[in-house]
C-alpha cells in the first residue's frame, strides 16, 4: 500500500507542477492546508477518496482523469 501511496504522490506533485501550482496554492484552491498536500504528495498519509477528488478538481480534472493520467506516461 506504501507504493500505492507513493505513485499517487508523485502523480499529484508531477501534475500540480505543470499547472505551475505552489503546494500553498493547490492548498487554497482545494481548502486544504498546504502541509497536508504536501504529505500526500510524500505519501507519508493515507487520504480518501473525496480529497483526491478534490485535488484532482483543482487540477482542473476529474478523479477519473487524474487516475487516467498514469497511463498516459506522465
Amino acid at each position: 500500500m506504501k507504493e500505492t501511496r507513493k505513485a499517487i504522490g508523485r502523480q499529484l506533485r508531477l501534475l500540480r507542477e505543470e499547472r505551475c501550482l505552489t503546494l500553498a496554492e493547490l492548498g487554497l484552491m482545494v481548502g486544504m492546508d498546504r502541509s497536508y498536500v504536501g504529505k500526500i504528495e510524500a505519501g507519508s498519509i493515507n487520504t480518501s477518496v473525496y480529497k483526491l477528488e478534490k485535488l484532482a478538481a483543482g487540477l482542473g480534472m476529474t478523479l477519473f482523469e487524474f487516475f487516467d493520467s498514469f497511463d498516459q506516461g506522465r
